[in-house]
């Protein structure tokens, strides 16, 4: 699935002997539950969430919904695709997607079973863009609170982000009143950049990184991550270092008391102690794609270099955003008023938080040092992502040497990689909208289990397969949160 993910018709999905998160959580007594975005293909019942490990699953299957009515437009038609369960959900037109998670993650941690721990992956659908970009949504209150934004598809696409803000704060505090902020590990990222226009454009902008979702540049690739937890050894602290998305699986397996040894050949790495003690991350090297199926680019990123092997010109600029953007001090502002800060006051007995002076210097991204030396005409660019994160610099024809040690990584990835597992759509005879919704519609199912024992080993070795989404984890309690 790391080519192109499984439309409304398509007759594919996530391998049924590919084990996911929540299957290997659940052996460890673990509750299971998603919320939100599944998107790992859904044409027989068991591809769904609760055939995959999940104890319940609250959301939609595929991507394109409306944020109100929560149906997917088909050629002139439109279908439902909201589901508790197995079961349609077609209460809720007119409400809020982003609220309606919200209130699902709360009724899960408010009526979670006290004798085991618990793993609660909220996969928020906001703030993905629609099909068309002029049709951003967000409720009235949360937009009409950007009015300096000089734009109104950004100020929608704000009050998206807004909404999904309050919603993080809701949950926090919901932890809070049931005393598990004591023993919970809270995870919170990203699965891709933004898209600044177009199908699915949202006005989310990647300055000053280069490119766009869908393309392998570190504007679409690169993401920012969170973690919250008193089990943290120190806090406070800013990475840089490498970390890939699968290596949340083999970190939060074995959080959870898990051999990840015992997992067999995993393309993840246990970052726990990276991330709780600061130590150096153990990965040195990751494969961004092989096999993608839009613009047919591949890299590879090995130490502080990296390879990309794209002569498309896909979305290879670097976007600025446009004007209107709050006073810089607007963000703690925000930050000491917002809904969490309110609980850690609470939660650690103080009257103010004191915010790390330095905390943003730290995150931001600093290209000025790096000179230009970019043409999107080329197909071969070789960069030092720790000098120029940008990717401004091409020093592919200075430093023959490591180019031609990035080719052979990327030569060995392409040897042992796995063909991509997408399959045409089905145009004749399978997939038709019945009773307004997009359900399932292969009936000779393969049904597995929840939860079923399958081979340990992971073969896809691009894109991860489950986590879109960011995490929220603890010893007791295991929280995912996302947007997807």
């Amino acid at each position: 699935m790391q080519a192109i993910l499984a439309g409304i018709e398509g007759p594919w999905g996530l391998p049924l002997d590919v084990r996911i998160l929540p299957q290997y959580l659940k052996e460890r007594g673990y509750e299971t539950h998603l919320v939100g975005k599944w998107h790992l293909g859904y044409y027989s019942k068991s591809f769904t969430p609760t055939f995959r490990g999940f104890d319940s699953f609250y959301g939609f299957y595929n991507g394109d919904e409306d944020y109100y009515s929560h149906d997917i437009p088909y050629e002139s038609d439109a279908c439902l695709d909201f589901w508790f369960n197995t079961d349609p959900v077609r209460s809720e037109n007119g409400s809020y997607s982003t609220t309606l998670f919200t209130q699902r993650a709360q009724n899960v941690i408010r009526q979670r079973d006290r004798s085991k721990p618990l793993f609660l992956m909220v996969s928020y659908q906001a703030p993905h863009g629609t099909p068309d970009q002029d049709q951003l949504q967000a409720p009235q209150k949360n937009v009409d609170k950007f009015p300096y934004i000089e734009e109104r598809n950004r100020t929608i696409f704000a009050g998206m982000v807004d909404a999904l803000d309050e919603s993080v704060g809701e949950i926090f505090q919901t932890l809070h009143e049931a005393d598990m902020l004591d023993n919970i590990v809270i995870l919170f990222s990203s699965d891709n950049g933004g898209v600044q226009w177009g199908p699915h454009g949202s006005r989310a902008f990647n300055w000053p990184l280069r490119g766009s979702k869908n393309t392998l540049w570190e504007g679409g690739t690169r993401v920012a991550a969170f973690v919250w937890s008193p089990l943290l050894a120190q806090n406070r602290t800013v990475s840089n270092q490498l970390m890939h998305i699968t290596d949340w699986l083999p970190t939060l397996y074995s959080l959870a008391g898990g051999n990840v040894a015992e997992l067999g050949e995993l393309d993840g790495n246990n970052m726990w102690s990276h991330l709780s003690d600061g130590s150096s991350s153990p990965r040195e090297e990751l494969l961004y794609d092989i096999t993608e199926m839009i613009t047919y680019a591949r890299a590879v990123r090995h130490s502080r270099y990296k390879l990309v092997v794209d002569g498309s010109g896909y979305f290879a600029d670097r976007y600025r955003p446009p004007p209107g953007s709050a006073p810089y001090q607007a963000l703690d502002n925000l930050l000491e008023k917002s809904m969490v800060a309110s609980v850690l006051k609470r939660f650690y007995r103080k009257e103010d938080l004191e915010l790390p002076k330095d905390w943003r210097e730290r995150a931001t991204i600093n290209c000025r040092s790096s000179k230009e030396n970019f043409y999107p005409n080329q197909s071969v660019y070789l960069f030092d992502i720790d000098a120029d994160p940008c990717e401004l610099n091409n020093i592919a024809s200075s430093r023959p040497d490591v180019l031609q040690f990035m080719e052979n990584r990327l030569d060995a990835y392409q040897a042992s990689a796995s063909l991509p597992l997408t399959k045409r759509e089905h145009t004749s005879s399978a997939f038709r909208i019945r009773d307004g919704l997009c359900a399932p519609w292969h009936k000779a199912e393969e049904v597995a289990a929840p939860g079923a024992s399958t081979p340990h080993h992971q073969t896809c070795r691009t894109q991860t397969l489950l986590f879109y989404t960011l995490t929220f984890w603890s010893f007791k309690s295991l929280f995912k949160l996302g947007i997807a």
